[in-house]
């Protein structure tokens, strides 16, 4: 009887774990890299932490409002012995896609990025609002 109580206390907990959002999130966001976005006065601030990619396999594009980043890295390495025979042969692959849903404040021709230290930093300024702050009264005829 003591089996059944842990097993029936076990079997909830696994699927809870399983289909709780924590769970769920690391499974589907395994190789997403890590974000930082902030907001300052001028305009907003996304790091992305991307290690061992450099600038030329990073692309990043504003497509509508969306700002998708994306990367993917290809390298493989082969072993020969003396008779120039393949020993070993190891190749890998390892790619990530992010997008952002960016606000209509944004000034999307003066997006910036630069990468450093495994840190790409992108920089979205917003736009002059003195001309979008003006209220236009409408009459009515």
């Amino acid at each position: 009887m003591s089996n059944l109580v842990r097993m029936g206390s076990f079997f909830p907990r696994v699927f809870n774990d399983f289909w709780s959002d924590d769970a769920f999130s690391k499974l589907m966001n395994e190789n997403l890299p890590a974000a930082n976005v902030s907001e300052g006065g001028s305009g907003f601030s996304v790091d992305l932490l991307v290690p061992g990619f450099g600038k030329n396999e990073i692309h990043i594009e504003v497509d509508k409002n969306i700002l998708k980043i994306f990367g993917k890295i290809e390298s493989e390495k082969e072993k020969k012995d003396t008779d120039n025979k393949v020993l070993r042969r190891e190749f890998s692959q390892s790619s990530f896609a992010r997008n952002f849903v960016l606000p209509d404040s944004i000034n999307v021709e003066n997006i910036s990025a630069t990468q450093e230290d495994g840190i790409l930093s992108i920089r979205l300024p917003k736009r002059n609002r003195i001309l979008e702050d003006k209220v236009k009264k409408i009459a009515i005829n």
